[in-house]
């Protein structure tokens, strides 16, 4: 066999360990490259869905606005001047313009336009648009250019019937603009994301919307767009080629681009491979020149190397060794400093996990009674960080009581003990006891540790805090309850008041009125309650939102101290407030120009409890009579606020006037359900 010089055999060993290493380095970054490609289509893809979810929305609350315009009484009478006011109080502060025009040519009404002014014919309903409107009643128009102005908007139209029996078309529009403000918040930085209509004209675009609004699409860009959602490749207006992906919505019709420049894709794997092209041409070049140096010295230095890591196996003592060869000498002197390599190790091991906001335990200890902790885990158990004992050093475990799905866990069925055992734990929630009484609970997985031939010499633990999360489950629970129980009794009570006010009406016409200002009583009380979070309503205020709907507030002495009405108290003392002044306006003092109501009201504190005196007198009104019927306003005066609810009420009719007197407690602990009113 021919023999060959050492700097040669070294040339060739280092060629063979640097060439495949870059061949493997460059397999690994295109993959690298793959992968980063795969997550950009997925990144696209996701983000179009997203902006579709957000811009699905707006139309979906666009369309809540027309079809409760639809359901107008003045539009089914056919009062359009009466309906034009409730649309232009539906848009108003807007740039939203309502249209109601039939399936021809024709507009009736339009909120850009003053009522009884000529409105200009419009473009037919087309035969597919028609054909849609009968099956989904709904139609998303298209990006327009509005009549009269050079701004494009898009439209949102719902079917209504006529008084005559003919199907009218009620629309209304939006600036392209407010398509783009919408989805704004949900593009990416460096991302541009485009939305479509159905014959691919631009509705808006997060870069040069105002350029591009109401523009076609390239064609070849659009003619990928194909089927629900995907991705591809094409170039934009400016030739710049891009990574698309695109989702097209059942519900709207239109198509969303999420785009990224093709060049921020590839970017990485360019850069990464004139990297190790580099790197490779400089280790070879480097390679071959050390191989020439080191060669001759090669073989002494070796030797010399071997018969230290021969001293090293055998536990003699190993010297630094004396040559040339500066990496042969830093590999002698490394065998010398093994121990306080490992010792360094250690602390650097020490410092990362006392760094990570997780515990964990790792335990040698059969039984796992003697563990090492790290310093989350120290402060978690509630123990003293200041006198932990260095990391390495087992600390007997501290007594804790442990449970899970609602059943106490013994020490040997903990993770760490399992782990002891070879049992593997993934993610599994503990409630921890600690001594001092405090309650944790953890997120925990273990494995155990395996030496050389394989045997269980120990096991590791790692747990998250997730205590705050719990907690805020059981709030949102108790959220949830709380509403479920202020739904069913302000239910209870619109039942009862529907109930009670058809079968006390002499007319359908009467029952609608009547039930209507009842409720709308209601809904100014709850309005005040929500802006106060539930927790009660202010009485002045209370009075005055209950009274200014229906009558002249400079009618009315208010006079009081300040107080605090709990929720439900503040329920019935809206429908009594909306039924004495509803009374008044008919029958009593304010049914002429002269009368006056004067409502008065003190606080009286009888130990524990605080007791609200409030007066409703009437002077100057009609001279009142005998009661021969007793209403429902009477009705629900005297159960709402019976004796077995929250008080009493007192009503005398006095010729010269009424006068309602209640008694109710309002102490915090009192805050009992409205009474019934059926």
């Amino acid at each position: 066999m021919p023999r060959r010089s050492a700097r040669l055999h070294l040339l060739g060993l280092i060629a063979a360990a640097v060439i495949p290493v870059w061949l493997f380095a460059a397999y690994l970054l295109f993959q690298f490259a793959m992968h980063e490609r795969l997550r950009f289509e997925q990144d696209a893809l996701q983000t179009a869905r997203q902006v579709s979810l957000v811009v699905e929305a707006e139309v979906a609350n666009l369309r809540t606005i027309v079809d409760g315009l639809s359901k107008s009484a003045a539009l089914a009478n056919g009062d359009l001047e009466a309906f034009r006011g409730e649309a232009l109080r539906a848009v108003q502060g807007t740039t939203y313009n309502l249209v109601l025009r039939d399936l021809g040519h024709n507009q009736l009404l339009n909120t850009d336009v003053g009522f009884g002014a000529n409105l200009p014919q419009v473009e037919p309903i087309s035969a597919p648009d028609r054909e849609k409107l009968k099956v989904s009643s709904i139609l998303v128009s298209d990006v327009f250019q509005g009549q009269g102005s050079k701004d494009y908007r898009v439209a949102i139209s719902v079917k209504v019937p006529s008084p005559t029996g003919e199907d009218l078309l009620l629309s209304i529009s939006v600036p392209t603009s407010r398509i783009r403000d919408v989805m704004m918040p949900a593009v990416p930085d460096g991302w541009t994301v485009g939305v479509g209509d159905r014959d691919g004209n631009y509705v808006a675009r997060s870069r040069s919307h105002e350029e591009m609004t109401g523009k076609p699409g390239l064609p070849e860009y659009l003619k990928k767009i194909v089927g629900r959602s995907g991705s591809f490749i094409s170039r934009n207006y400016q030739g710049t080629t891009l990574l698309a992906g695109y989702f097209r919505s059942s519900y709207s019709g239109w198509f969303y681009t999420a785009n990224v420049p093709l060049s921020d894709v590839q970017a990485p794997l360019w850069r990464s491979l004139a990297a190790i092209g580099g790197i490779g041409i400089v280790a070879l070049l480097l390679s071959a020149g050390l191989a020439y140096v080191v060669g001759k010295h090669l073989t002494g230095a070796t030797t010399d190397l071997a018969a230290r890591a021969d001293a090293l196996g055998k536990g003699c003592p190993v010297q630094p060794l004396s040559t040339s060869v500066r990496e042969f000498a830093t590999i002698a002197q490394a065998l010398v400093d093994a121990e306080r390599a490992i010792a360094q190790r250690r602390n650097e091991l020490e410092t990362v996990l006392d760094t990570v906001p997780a515990a964990v335990w790792f335990t040698y200890d059969p039984k796992a009674l003697l563990v090492i902790r790290n310093r989350f885990a120290t402060e978690l158990m509630g123990l003293p960080t200041k006198v932990r004992q260095s990391f390495g050093v087992p600390d007997p475990v501290i007594n804790t009581v442990a449970v899970k799905d609602g059943h106490t866990v013994s020490r040997e069925d903990r993770p760490l003990s399992r782990a002891m055992r070879g049992e593997l734990t993934d993610n599994e929630e503990f409630s921890y006891t600690l001594p001092s009484g405090g309650e944790r609970f953890l997120l925990s997985s273990a494995r155990p540790i395996r030496g050389a031939t394989g045997h269980i010499i120990g096991a590791v633990q790692i747990s998250l805090d997730i205590t705050d999360r719990k907690r805020g489950e059981e709030q949102r629970k108790l959220l949830v309850n709380e509403l479920n129980h202020r739904v069913k009794n302000t239910l209870a009570v619109v039942q009862a008041i529907a109930s009670q006010t058809i079968r006390n009406a002499t007319s359908l016409p009467e029952a609608g009125r009547t039930l209507t200002s009842r409720l709308v009583s209601l809904s100014k009380a709850h309005d005040i309650l929500t802006q106060k979070n539930w927790s009660g309503a202010d009485l002045n205020d209370l009075i005055i939102e209950s009274i200014k709907p229906h009558a002249a507030i400079e009618r009315f002495q208010i006079t009081g101290e300040k107080v605090w009405l709990p929720p439900n108290l503040a329920l019935s003392f809206a429908l009594a407030l909306h039924e004495l002044t509803t009374n008044a306006i008919k029958y009593g003092a304010l049914s002429n120009a002269k009368g006056r109501v004067t409502i008065s009201w003190n606080l009286v504190n009888q130990g524990t409890e605080a007791r609200l005196n409030l007066e409703w007198r009437e002077t100057g009104g009609p001279t009142v009579g005998s009661i021969e019927r007793r209403g429902f306003g009477t009705q629900l005066l005297e159960r709402v606020f019976a004796p077995n609810s929250a008080g009493r009420v007192l009503m005398n009719f006095k010729r010269r006037g009424l006068s309602c007197v209640f008694d109710v407690d309002v102490s915090e602990h009192n805050e009992t359900d409205a009474g019934p009113v059926a």
